[in-house]
C-alpha cells in the first residue's frame, strides 16, 4: 500500500502548540502516515518546513491544527491544489473545524482506511484589477472612514440596487453562520447553492438581506473608497471607478468529516438552540 502524506499547518504566532504538533506526528507515524509541516508552521516552531507548493504537491491530505481561522487560511492558499483539508480545533467555537484533539487518534485509522466523507464546501473568487482572491466564508465592502458608504450592485452585469450604510457582505452558504448572521442575515444549509448578500447596517428599512442562485455572477462599484476583506484576513482597497466581480466556483474546498458528522447537531451545540433555562 502507498504511504499517505499529511502536510500540516499550524495556527501563526502559537508557538505553544508544539508540543501537540509532536504528539499529532508521532501518532500519525506510528500509523503508517509521512508527515510534513509547512513552511511558516515549521519556522514557528524551529522545524524544517516546505513551502506552499511543495507541501500542496506532495500531500495527499492537507491538516488545519487551529481554530476556524486556521482552516479557512489553509483553504484559500491551497485551493488551487484541490487537496482534502481535515481540520483539528484547537480554539473556541471550532464550526468549520471537523475534530477535536481527544477525537484524533480514534479518528486517524479511519483516515488511513478512507473510512471518510468529503464535502465540496463553495467558495467564491473575487476579481478586482486581474488580481483573484478566494474566500470560503464571505466578501466584506466597508466603509474605510466618516460617512455612509454607497455601493451599486449589477447581477450578470445589470444594475440592480444601491447599497447605503456601513457596507455589504458577499456570503457563501458555509459563511452564513460567520459575520452574516451577526448582521441579520440567514443561516443557509452549507452545502446548498447560494450567494447571500447581506447589508450592513443599511440607512434604509427597504434594504434587506437576499438569497440568490449561485450561478449568477455579482459586480461591485463604489462612489467612496472603501475596503475589501477576504475572509478577514486579506484587505485591499476598492476605488471609485474600480468594480468588484464576484463568482462562485464550481469546484469548492473539500473538507472531510466523520461519517457521523451531523450539520445540525453542531449548530445546536455550538449556538446553544433549544437551550431553556
Amino acid at each position: 500500500m502507498t504511504k499517505l502524506t499529511l502536510g500540516v499547518f499550524l495556527r501563526p504566532q502559537t508557538p505553544q502548540l508544539k508540543e501537540y504538533f509532536l504528539e499529532f506526528k508521532s501518532l500519525a507515524l506510528s500509523l503508517g502516515f509521512e508527515v510534513l509541516l509547512e513552511d511558516s508552521s515549521a519556522k514557528m516552531l524551529g522545524e524544517n518546513g516546505l513551502d506552499i507548493h511543495q507541501i500542496c504537491t506532495k500531500s495527499n491530505f492537507l491538516i488545519s491544527i487551529g481554530g476556524d481561522g486556521t482552516l479557512i487560511s489553509t483553504a484559500r492558499i491551497s485551493y488551487p491544489y484541490q487537496k482534502p483539508i481535515l481540520g483539528i480545533n484547537m480554539g473556541r467555537l471550532g464550526f468549520l473545524t471537523d475534530l477535536q484533539k481527544e477525537e484524533v487518534s480514534s479518528f486517524l485509522p479511519n483516515l488511513k482506511n478512507g473510512n471518510y466523507n468529503i464535502a465540496n464546501h463553495m467558495i467564491l473568487e473575487g476579481n478586482l484589477k486581474e488580481q483573484k482572491f478566494y474566500s470560503l466564508n464571505d466578501i466584506v465592502l466597508a466603509r474605510c472612514g466618516k460617512g455612509m458608504l454607497t455601493l451599486q450592485a449589477y447581477i450578470d452585469s445589470k444594475y440592480f440596487n444601491s447599497y447605503y450604510g456601513d457596507g455589504l457582505i458577499i456570503s457563501t452558504p458555509t459563511g452564513s453562520t460567520a459575520y452574516n448572521i451577526s448582521a441579520g442575515g440567514a443561516v443557509v444549509y452549507p452545502f446548498s447553492d447560494n450567494l447571500l448578500l447581506t447589508p450592513i447596517c443599511p440607512h434604509s428599512l427597504t434594504q434587506r438581506p437576499l438569497i440568490l442562485p449561485s450561478e449568477f455572477n455579482v459586480s461591485i462599484s463604489t462612489k467612496e473608497t472603501c475596503n475589501i476583506t477576504f475572509d478577514g484576513q486579506e484587505s485591499v482597497t476598492l476605488e471609485v471607478n474600480d468594480t468588484l466581480s464576484i463568482k462562485s466556483l464550481k469546484e469548492g474546498v473539500k473538507l472531510i468529516h466523520n461519517k457521523e458528522w451531523d450539520y445540525f447537531k453542531i449548530l445546536k451545540e455550538k449556538f446553544y438552540w433549544g437551550d431553556y433555562e
